[in-house]
């Protein structure tokens, strides 16, 4: 091996070094900002996630009970009490 072919495979190792280490930068650095920016995840399910339960099942569970929540029940649906006036003309600004 000739000193020039040395200086070569050593200039050539550098530079695949430091571009080694520049992807590993990114590959870390680039997504930080996004991950930030997204809403923690509720502490229920990531208990569930670190015990080993299955993805799949954690996200069904969560769209079945977030359904659950946007159903109104009968008190949601039933009239105010306030809105009702002493005279029990049923209340309102409507002339009986």
């Amino acid at each position: 091996m000739t000193v020039l072919a040395a200086d070569t495979a050593v200039v050539v190792a550098g530079l695949l070094f430091v571009l080694g280490v520049v992807v590993l930068v990114l590959l870390v650095w680039a997504p930080w900002k996004s991950v930030r920016n997204e809403p923690p995840l509720p502490d229920d399910v990531e208990t569930r996630l670190l015990l080993g339960e299955d993805p799949d099942q954690i996200a069904a569970d969560e769209d079945a009970a977030e359904a659950r929540a946007r159903r109104a029940t009968v008190v949601d649906l039933s009239p105010d009490r306030d809105d009702e006036d002493d005279e029990g003309d049923g209340g309102g600004d409507f002339p009986s």
